[in-house]
């Protein structure tokens, strides 16, 4: 395989479209490749609900937007980018994106898709560990916040002590939830010793998930900020929050990636494999042998083989390890 490397000036197209999650994660591989060539102008193409989280990244120079609800749209996007960019990466392995790589013109398109590979000149991770970067790396924070949201988020978090624990209670899928039961439980101790409680996530289930352990728990060192915040403000919140717990989901994500130590809770997926491989990031794993098996369709409440004891140690596990206090 011939390697040309990118040079000052050369436009560089980064593709995900979806999930947060994994368009975080995106991002912090499009920040890794910057950083090797800061020279270059990269321009993340996505969907508009995460503008303003990336717009906020100086990793990022431009912002492309694709309304995976129109369809039709499609074709807009490729005018705008047709023969406009010498790089095209692609961590999206849907066939939207080769598509778009195969008719996006660029000369060096790296991606995988098993049915359309040939829209790609080769995959993603085979040429740019050829170019020497480890995008999957994850040994600083890649997400930042302005300082805008930093002060709001402070606001926001005036009435709670200064320790504070950022707890994710919801997810896009069943099988990744927490029981509520063993979240009241878990978090009992936790604001006897005097912890202040974060509860984040945002849509109707997860608001009512709040209300359950807010009205359980009855103190005051409970903040119920459940659709109260957009990405950009929920990444200040983690920031400004002494760690953060959860499950498998977007905020995890971002919790990790902003840099606050997260313990989190896993499945049906695999840690690893989802990119927590940041060094203050703990995993509680369930015990089944099939854990990672990303079968959304087994009938098994996954999560609740983790009790909330088992969560309690892995917490102070993760506090000794990582000098929390």
């Amino acid at each position: 395989m011939s390697i040309v490397r990118p040079k000052d000036g050369d436009r560089v197209l980064w593709i995900r479209f979806s999930a947060f999650g994994d368009v975080l994660q995106c991002a912090a591989g499009a920040r890794a490749f910057k950083k090797a060539f800061p020279g270059t102008r990269l321009t993340f193409l996505t969907q508009k609900e995460y503008g303003g989280i990336l717009g906020g990244q100086p990793y990022i120079d431009d912002l492309l937007f694709w309304d995976l609800k129109r369809p039709w749209s499609f074709f807009s996007v490729i005018r705008r980018i047709r023969g406009r960019y010498q790089w095209l990466v692609s961590q999206h392995r849907g066939a939207a994106a080769a598509l778009t790589a195969l008719l996006s013109k660029a000369p060096i398109r790296l991606g995988y898709n098993s049915g359309l590979q040939f829209a790609y000149t080769t995959t993603h991770w085979e040429y740019l560990d050829a170019l020497g970067v480890d995008f999957t790396s994850r040994l600083e924070p890649a997400i930042f916040t302005t300082e805008s949201d930093r002060a709001e988020a402070q606001a926001m978090l005036k009435p709670l002590p200064p320790r504070r624990l950022l707890c994710i209670i919801g997810a896009s899928k069943p099988q990744k939830f927490w029981p509520i039961p063993h979240w009241i439980d878990f978090l009992r101790p936790l604001v006897g010793q005097g912890w202040g409680v974060v509860l984040n996530g945002h849509g109707e289930r997860e608001m009512r998930t709040a209300q359950e352990i807010a009205g359980a728990l009855a103190s005051p060192l409970v903040l119920n900020l459940v659709g109260r915040a957009d990405f950009s403000l929920m990444a200040a919140l983690a920031q400004s929050c002494t760690a953060a717990v959860g499950n498998d989901t977007g905020p995890l994500h971002l919790a990790a990636l902003v840099g606050t130590p997260t313990l989190g809770f896993f499945g049906v997926t695999d840690a690893w494999e989802m990119g927590f491989r940041m060094p203050w990031f703990r995993e509680v794993r369930v015990t089944c042998p099939l854990a990672g098996c990303r079968n959304y369709d087994c009938p098994k409440d996954c999560l609740a083989d983790i009790g909330p004891q088992q969560a309690l140690a892995a917490f102070q596990r993760m506090r000794e390890e990582l000098s929390i206090r």
